[in-house]
This record gives C-alpha cells, structure tokens and sequence, in this order.
C-alpha cells in the first residue's frame, strides 16, 4: 500500500512513532519520484505569459479541460488521475463519474462509519488522547482543555459537577467546518484539533498553478508533494480531502493588482489580500454558491498562528487577537478581514507556540511533523520573488545615483527590484567601498534609485517617525470611529511593535463620493521608534492590547 490504511490503530503502543511518520514519508515520496510526466501543452494562468516547452504532469490535463469545458476530464479526481498517470495510461484519464464541479474533485473520501454518537465520538477521542500524549495520563487535564480553547469542542468539562462519568460532560453544538489544508504542519494539526474536539471536518487543498511555469521548477511541482502531504494527513485522521482550483481568483483579486502597484514603485502585501480576498473571501462565496454539491459549513479553519475571542451572548461581536506565539504571530496577515469574515472563521491553533504544534504532530505521527515551515509569498510557493518579478514586469535598467550629490554610481535593472530601505543587492561601478549603501527613495517617472549613505542621519530618520495611511479596514464594525483606541502598530510581520504616540485624522478637500467611507479617510500616525524603511503600499496594522483594530496602507 502507498498510504496507511484510514483505519490504523492510534495506539501508542508497538512501532515508535518517528518510525511510522519515517515509513509514511517514504511511501509518498515514492510515489511521487515514480509518477509518469505526460507531455501536455501549458495552460495559461496568467495574461501574456509566454509558453514553456517543458514536460507537464497530469494534473494540468485536468486544469486545461475544466477550463476549455471537456466533460470527460473535467470532473476526474486528481489522485484517481495520478493513479492512472503512474500506470501510464495517460489516454485513458476520463470521468470517474464523480458530480463534482468543473473547478473541485474529491482527492480523498474515508469509509463512512455506522453506529451510534457515542460510537462516532470514540474515534475522535482517540485522536485527542493521541495527540496529547495523554492515553493513560490524565493528569494535565487544565493544559488539555487549553489545547481546544479556540475549537469550540463539542463535549467540555462541567466543572460543576463532581460526577466522573460521562453525564458529567457539557455539550456544544457539533459544527461542520471547512478546513484550509496546505499540507504543511500547522494546517495539519488545526485539523487533527478540530477532529479530536468531536466537530464534521471537510479539508480543502486550495490548488494553484503558478510555480509550475517556472524555469527553475519544470523538473519539480511541490503542489503535488503538498497535496500528497494533504491526503496522507487526511487518510490518518478520516476526512475527506477535496481540491479547489483558485488560480483565476488568485490572478484577479491578488497577483494582478500586486503586479500593478510593484510597477508604480509601491511595495504591497499580498499575502494580506490572499488571506481576505480569497482564502476568506472568494472561497467562502463558493462555499455558499456550491452548497449542493459541498453541504453548508458553519466555520472556516485555517492554520494560522491568531486566535478570535467570541462572545456568547453575540455570535456577531467577534475578536481578532494575538497567538500563544509572539514569533509566529500572524494578526498582521489577518487584519485585512473584516466583520463578516471573521463570524465564520475559526483559527484552532492561535493559544499554541509552536513547539507544542510539532509535539502534537509527532504524537500523531504525521507525516510532516518534521516538514519545514514555508517561506515567502503564499501564491509563490518555491519560486523566488524576484523571478516573478522579472517574469511579468520584465527589466528596464535604470540609474542608481546618490541622492546628496546626483552622481551616477551603477545602475540596476528595474526600480521594482528594489524597496526602500533596502541594503543588498546594490550593483554600484564606483564608491561601493564607500557604504554602506541603502535605498532612500525612487523616482519612478525617471526609473532611478536613490541612494544614501547617511540613511541613519538626523535628517534622514526624521521621515521614518511617522507616516500617512489611507484604504483603512477594520476587523469590527463598532471600531470604525474609534481610533482613540490604538496603542501600537506594525508595519511588517515579525514580533516588534510600535507605540503610536498620536493618530490624526489629515482632511481630504476632493474624494470622490463613489470611494466607500473608510478609504475616503486617511491617517497620520506618530510612532515612537525610528523604521529602517517605511515604504508606499506597505500595510500597518493596528492593537489596542492583544487586539487586532485593523490596518490601513502606507501612502
């Protein structure tokens, strides 16, 4: 078998547990080094792409027929075509029958399981003793509970009931949720949390298709490791897995408009806008728009290291707070969701630091409970930044002149390489000795980087105290006119806060009345620490405490 059986025994019992992730690993990495690459003409992800002439896999024969409308592939499951492909019976790849969408196939369906509540609440159970390492130790029962603070678990102690028995247990609701499987190690144990807290779990795999058309990939696809990943993970804890292909809502709402604003000199954020626009944003619509064919979801679960407090008496009154994991803390990507957004969110992980994530993992001997973390952009993957850069914007070399005298020093291949603030990567002809040198600013009409020396001089740094922001979005509707509320402010991820020492309102004599109310106002805000490169597009992020307000983009 290339996978474990979706019936293994969770017992802590017999094999060491490194052991089985050890032999997990193994067998999806065989089968991927000895999947077929059938050769396929390149679907186009994006407009005025040039075409590759490079081997394609079988799951952009798929891609390619659900979007020219061929009925007899549109539909077939990704791992049902895998299969065949490492058969090499490429010609064979037709409907499996399945009534999926055009854009979702079902990669993975565990067999149903019978019997009574109690029954179907055995097997999650065991995930939760599992997944603790608790099964014969109940003695951190305070720190347990802790580990499904933000699942909204269906059974929970009643602490005000001396009886041991199982009658002594409170019951919740049973939600059905969504979860945003990326195969990574954190996505992976929000799902096992939300399993062992007794809740209908569906995992989603978001498939995008960029990196594939990438020189230094055409002998790679990492989608497909993480989607094997995905269904290993899904397979141990009984959920179905169902693939999702988002490339054309990740080009329209996020990639295309990142690529404008990079072109006029601005530095955007666009795992933010991934994040609100189309993990929450368009794959929620979808979620209600294919009802029939996916069922209704009460939540949708990422892995993402944030937590919401909700109020009982309020289901609409919902708080995005800071993780267990100052580090790892990911508020910054998130501030961008609003109200309506964040009712339906659920982040299982947020009161966790990340050690305890891996102990978890490898208590349930996940196959990536070692996995690295990613890095980088979310709709990049392994493709390097500046490669995607130069693929859609091309160069256009430029001058790199010293902004206090004017003179030419080198010369670059496009201002968009470059953001402010920015130390490497400088190609000067004459005074490199001299530095260090650092970007200052951009004049984008003319296509020249400045540079300064004295980047960290009085003058310069008494432009890095405070800074202008417009395009404002709040997480709560009731904070819209309350900006007497924040106290710090990021203006990029990472663990370092500023104090804001004052926030002013700057009035606008001339904003069209078509632009909504939130974009019309714009903000200066004083902080208390001197930034190394505050630039234009850039997001800050605003807390009052432990919560997250909202951001507003540098401007």
């Amino acid at each position: 078998l290339l996978f474990p059986s979706p019936h293994v025994v969770l017992s802590r019992g017999g094999e060491d547990s490194r052991v089985k992730r050890r032999r997990e690993q193994q067998r999806w990495q065989h089968q991927r080094m000895h999947t077929s690459r059938p050769v396929t003409n390149n679907s186009h992800a994006f407009e005025n792409r040039r075409t590759t002439k490079k081997t394609r896999r079988i799951g952009q024969i798929l891609l390619t027929a659900a979007r020219e409308g061929d009925e007899t592939t549109s539909t077939t499951s990704f791992m049902d075509s895998m299969n065949i492909a490492s058969r090499g019976d490429v010609a064979n790849v037709t409907s499996s029958g399945s009534s999926t969408s055009s854009r979702s196939s079902l990669s993975y369906v565990p067999e149903e399981e019978d019997g009574d509540d109690d029954e179907a609440m055995a097997f999650p159970k065991r995930i939760y003793e599992e997944a603790l390492g608790t099964k014969n130790n109940n003695n951190n029962e305070d720190e347990d509970e802790d580990v499904l603070r933000f699942c909204e678990p269906v059974l929970y102690s009643n602490n005000s009931s001396d009886d041991s028995s199982s009658t002594s247990s409170s019951k919740r609701k049973k939600l059905r949720i969504a979860v945003l499987l990326s195969g990574g190690v954190d996505s992976s144990v929000a799902l096992s949390l939300l399993r062992a807290a007794g809740h209908e779990c569906v995992a989603f795999y978001l498939q995008i298709w960029f990196q594939d058309d990438f020189r230094n990939f055409w002998d790679q696809c990492p989608w497909e490791e993480d989607l094997m990943v995905a269904k290993t993970v899904c397979e141990r804890l009984r959920v179905p897995l169902r693939t999702v292909h988002f490339t054309d809502d990740y080009w329209n709402l996020v990639v295309k408009q990142s690529v404008e604003e990079i072109q006029r000199g601005k530095t955007p954020n666009p795992d933010i806008l991934c994040n609100s626009r189309v993990k929450f944003g368009a794959f929620r619509e979808w979620l209600d728009a294919n009802e029939e064919e996916v069922g209704k979801f009460d939540r949708i679960a990422s892995g993402h290291y944030a937590a919401l407090e909700r109020r009982e008496d309020d289901e609409t009154d919902v708080k995005l707070v800071t993780s267990g994991d100052a580090r790892k803390d990911q508020t910054y990507f998130l501030a961008h969701l609003n109200s309506w957004q964040l009712q339906k969110a659920m982040f299982p992980i947020g009161g966790l630091p990340k050690p305890r994530i891996r102990e978890i993992a490898e208590n349930l001997s996940l196959v990536n409970a070692d996995r690295k973390d990613s890095q980088g952009i979310c709709f990049l993957g392994k493709v390097k930044f500046s490669e995607f850069i130069e693929e859609h914007l091309g160069t256009n070399p430029g001058e790199i002149r010293e902004i206090e005298s004017g003179e030419v020093l080198g010369t670059h291949k496009g201002f968009w390489f470059h953001t402010v603030g920015q130390r490497q990567g400088l190609k000067l002809n004459k005074r490199a000795h001299e530095g260090p040198w650092y970007v200052h600013s951009k004049d984008v009409e003319k296509n020249i980087v400045f540079i300064s020396r004295t980047y960290h001089s009085e003058e310069n740094e008494r432009e890095r105290d405070s800074f202008e922001c417009d395009d404002l979005s709040w997480c709560r509707d009731s904070d819209m006119n309350q900006l007497s509320r924040i106290e710090r402010c990021k203006v990029r991820h990472g663990e370092s806060y500023y104090q804001v020492l004052s926030v002013e309102r700057v009035p606008s004599s001339a904003v069209p009345t078509e632009i909504p109310p939130n974009a019309q106002q714009k903000l200066k805000i004083t902080i208390d620490g001197i930034d190394q490169g505050l630039a234009k597009g850039q997001y800050a992020v605003f807390y009052s405490g432990s919560e997250c307000l909202g951001c507003g983009v540098i401007c």
